[in-house]
């Protein structure tokens, strides 16, 4: 059964990477409060660079001062001086390392702590129109990309920045002549990596999208693997996802591929300039020229390194950024996407006796009419049933009973409030559901039962079970109920699963019950136990039974037939069956040898 309330209609994101400038607004803002730790980090790489500077040009001053004028002493101790900065700096880049991982750490947990908070209040009609694997992909792949960002670029950006200002005052100082040819080389090193960025900002964004359908594909074939094998489609599953793994993997290809030639590309410009650096600076000093020296030509290229390193580094991490930017943006859009919210004017509900009312209640989903001038009424203690062909619509009057959706013309009544009045708190407080597929977490039986009311106690709990007629096999385990359910506990039968989620409607103690086709893939024998659970739950409440068997419903106040959206029938089992109709002719058909 499909508990939506029309056909499902997938609409694949298609995220642009036109405001990447927004997205790195958006991940700043998310360290504003570790903005000490930033600054702490920034003081590190300030130290370490001050570090670098100071030694690389005390090696020039060895090799024109103590190397050539045979000075072993001095040169003994500035070699002991320049030792220990550099064990100093390793030291400072260990702890700024550490703390930007833990700044990483912190920042993608906020992230994905928000992408997960606003799912839970997202609309049904989001997952509707949604994979499940892309979104998944989101909450994990994608934060993921940004955290690895994170801990790299931005450690590499503080370096960078300062190292490059640093490095290149001090190249200025040391030779504007030498440092002209290093700057043209930078020069050709951005104008290249600028291009290839273009390419490799739609490449990262396709690969995301394709991963998000892999996600999507295996989440499915995983859920389906028993139907998978039932029907022997095992064939035709490996060759629908090699599909669509080697479209990913064309698409990481071609992101991956466009971004690696910058690296090689900039270590071919970065050496030709070592070799015009060397000559002009020999040439100077065989001209006679007294401002280059061998040390200086020596101290330069190690500043030249220092300057180009942290550029090359980042523009090597540019398919990381670039992967990072087009993640952030799927993730934002999620973030952003509207959450379920009451009505400004929407009051609290704390009590209802269980009067509920249809006033000419119409719905469409996609431009399709689902339901059509619903009416009906229920009284507290009476048992309604809606019975019809599936599709008719029966699910979704009791989705819009819920709010799941929001009501698009008529008005549900909830003892004379309208339901779309009422904060979605209190209303489902008010009304329980039993499907017909429960979902059972990956937790204890006790904490399964507890969540139709959290505070309820491990007596109320035991209770519960005891009255679902679910105590009996629930101590019959080994733990118990403190016994860990696997994912949607595939170790119990489907008729105990049943009973579980019965006994989660018992403690809920709600006014309003729903039970929708809460038998339909029960066995016969498993069958008895839970329709007098549910004898028992139907007592005192008002109640709505959706079922396809119809020998489940003869006991019904109200029987309302649905047909294309509409009541076409209403009335008592004796009373439709002696007007010989639509609900006579389903009843007979269902009986007939």
């Amino acid at each position: 059964m499909n508990n939506r309330p029309g056909p499902r209609a997938i609409h694949p994101e298609k995220v642009q990477l036109t405001d990447w400038k927004s997205s790195l607004k958006r991940i700043w803002h998310y360290l504003d409060s570790r903005r000490s730790k930033l600054v702490l980090v920034f003081f590190l790489t300030l130290v370490t660079t001050v570090v670098t500077i100071v030694g690389t040009r005390l090696n020039g001053i060895i090799i024109d001062r103590f190397i050539s004028h045979g000075k072993l002493r001095l040169l003994l101790l500035v070699c002991l001086a320049m030792a220990l900065m550099y064990i100093t700096s390793s030291i400072f880049i260990y702890f700024q390392n550490k703390i930007m991982i833990r700044v990483a750490q912190d920042t993608s947990a906020q992230i994905r702590h928000d992408v997960f908070a606003n799912l839970q209040q997202l609309p049904m009609r989001y997952f509707d129109t949604h994979d499940n694997g892309d979104v998944m992909s989101r909450l994990t792949n994608d934060v993921d990309n940004i955290n690895t960002a994170l801990m790299q670029t931005f450690v590499q950006l503080f370096t960078g920045v300062i190292s490059v200002v640093g490095m290149g005052i001090a190249m200025l100082i040391l030779s504007p002549l030498l440092t002209v040819i290093a700057l043209l080389s930078s020069v050709a090193t951005y104008i290249f990596t600028k291009a290839i960025a273009r390419i490799t900002q739609k490449a990262f964004v396709t690969q995301q999208q394709a991963l998000g359908s892999l996600n999507t594909q295996i989440e499915e074939s995983v859920s389906g693997k028993q139907l998978i094998q039932l029907f022997d489609h095992t064939a035709e599953t490996m060759v629908a996802f090699d599909t669509t793994n080697t479209e990913y993997t064309k698409a990481a290809f071609r992101a991956q591929a466009f971004s690696s030639t910058i690296g090689p590309f900039n270590n071919m410009i970065n050496n030709i300039a070592y070799v015009l650096i060397t000559a002009a600076g020999a040439l100077s000093i065989l001209m006679g020229s007294h401002a280059i020296t061998v040390g200086i030509i020596f101290t330069f290229l190690i500043y030249l390194r220092n300057f180009t390193g942290p550029i090359n580094n980042i523009l090597d991490l540019i398919n990381t950024l670039q992967l990072s930017l087009a993640s952030a943006e799927r993730v934002f859009k999620l973030i952003d996407e509207r959450p379920e919210q009451d009505a400004t004017h929407a009051r609290r509900l704390t009590h209802t006796e269980g009067n509920v009312t249809f006033e000419h209640v119409s719905f469409a989903y996609d431009q399709k009419m689902i339901l059509q001038d619903i009416n009906l009424s229920a009284k507290p203690g009476e048992v309604i049933a809606l019975v019809g062909p599936t599709g008719a619509g029966k699910t979704t009057i009791m989705n819009l009973l819920t709010n799941l959706y929001p009501l698009q013309q008529g008005r549900i009544l909830l003892d004379d409030v309208d339901v779309t009045d009422i904060q979605r708190h209190d209303l489902r407080r008010m009304v329980t559901i039993v499907q017909q597929e429960p979902f059972i977490f990956q937790m204890s039986i006790r904490e399964n039962i507890r969540l139709g009311r959290l505070e309820a106690t491990d007596a109320a709990v035991r209770l519960a079970a005891v009255r679902a007629n679910a105590d009996t096999f629930i101590t019959q385990l080994p733990n118990g109920y403190d016994t860990i359910l696997s994912e949607n506990a595939h170790s119990l039968s489907q008729g105990q699963r049943q009973l579980l989620s019965i006994a989660r409607a018992f403690v809920a103690e709600a006014p309003v019950l729903v039970l929708d086709e809460a038998t339909a893939s029960i066995d016969s024998n498993t069958e008895a136990d839970v329709q007098k659970a549910m004898a028992t739950l139907l007592q005192n409440k008002t109640s709505f039974v959706i079922a396809h068997r119809l020998s489940t419903i003869q006991a019904a106040d109200q029987i309302l037939v649905i047909d294309q959206g509409r009541i076409i029938e209403r009335g008592t089992h004796q009373s439709l069956l002696a007007a010989n109709g639509f609900y006579a002719k389903l009843y007979n058909s269902q009986f007939d040898s």
